[in-house]
């Protein structure tokens, strides 16, 4: 199967190392594919060598479907559409990707017609929801994310000698909700003295933004206890998430609202607790495990019960229960399936 994937953002992160996977996985099954931005916003910098990513500076999008002529082609925003269909005698497959749950991230779908789009495609049973009320009638399919299962594996088990370790990841905007990571951070330092949170997120963010982030730190007094890594590479990742595994501490998800929880699942994968926003789609994405204390994040005293848990650490086959089961319904083979099915059920 050859396939053209057509975004807006060419991000670092996000939904940007989502496509990478899914090419990934599509190519070790023996197909392809393209992956467009018509914006580089960062992301061309970290693109793998070799990989078929294209940026709209360089190619149009049109021609780019001419000379790949796959057999569908995904795309994230209405003005994608007409150039997805790449105007030869042979069109492809139209489908819509939708990845945001904000209101005004889904804001253009009110009103969408469907003429010409063979469906929606979204990560969870919650997102297709959010876009049924929007768009109803349309058909929308749940095509699972891929996880990088090779890169996020469990460390050694054993105990770090140092400050408790913490992580939160994400943009530093409204819906990931990082001020409230931040006062949080002060409420950890209170319940177990010494600690530390890594913060990683945020590349390019704004000079305001920037300063607004060190100024909070410094009003709740955790200025020498929080480092801002604005971008790190999976491998350091991975690494953060199993420092915060055996040093006893966890990572904080305090955004007010997930299409699925990339971060949060990879953390899992590398054995790495949450304390995280009961949301919806976590009870969705996520099976019960003791690895995960799911907290109404706007209440502190339910926060410092859930991280008083971390004094008992998660048991080996705790991890490897969870792992297993996210590997099994996230992994390459889970996605082609369905993705595979949902192409060619027209």
């Amino acid at each position: 199967m050859r396939v053209v994937y057509a975004y807006r953002y060419g991000i670092v992160g996000g939904v940007s190392t989502q496509l990478l996977l899914r090419q990934a996985a599509l190519a070790r099954a023996g197909g392809a594919a393209a992956v467009f931005f018509s914006q580089d916003n960062g992301l061309r910098a970290v693109v793998p060598p070799g990989a078929e990513v294209y940026f709209g500076a360089d190619v149009s999008l049109r021609r780019l479907v001419r000379r790949v002529r796959p057999e569908a082609v995904v795309v994230d925003s209405p003005e994608l559409l007409g150039p997805a269909r790449g105007g030869g005698f042979r069109r492809p497959a139209v489908f819509l990707d939708v990845h945001t749950t904000t209101p005004r991230g889904l804001a253009y779908l009110d009103g969408l017609r469907m003429n010409g789009i063979r469906g929606v495609m979204v990560p969870t049973r919650y997102s297709a929801e959010l876009v049924c009320s929007r768009v109803p009638g349309a058909p929308v399919s749940v095509v699972p994310n891929v996880l990088n299962t090779e890169v996020f594996t469990p460390g050694v088990p054993g105990s770090e000698s140092g400050p408790r370790e913490f992580i939160w990841v994400g943009k530093l905007d409204r819906h990931k909700n990082w001020r409230l990571a931040l006062v949080y951070t002060r409420l950890l330092m209170d319940l177990f003295g010494d600690v530390e949170m890594s913060v990683v997120g945020g590349y390019g963010a704004s000079d305001t933004r920037a300063a607004e982030f060190f100024d909070l730190a410094h009003r709740l007094g955790i200025s020498g206890s929080v480092r801002w890594l604005d971008r790190v590479d999976n491998s350091a990742l991975a690494g953060l998430y199993r420092r915060c595994a055996t040093s006893g501490g966890a990572m904080l998800v305090t955004s007010r609202d997930e299409s699925f929880g990339m971060a949060a699942a990879e953390a899992l994968l590398c054995g790495c607790p949450l304390l995280a926003n009961d949301l919806s789609v976590f009870r969705e994405v996520f099976p019960a495990s003791e690895l995960i204390q799911r907290v109404d994040i706007w209440n502190p005293d339910a926060v410092a019960k859930a991280a008083g848990a971390l004094e008992t650490p998660p048991s080996a086959e705790a991890i490897e229960a969870l792992g297993k089961d996210l590997r099994w319904r996230y992994g390459p083979e889970a996605f082609l399936e369905q993705f595979t099915r949902v192409v060619r059920s027209g």
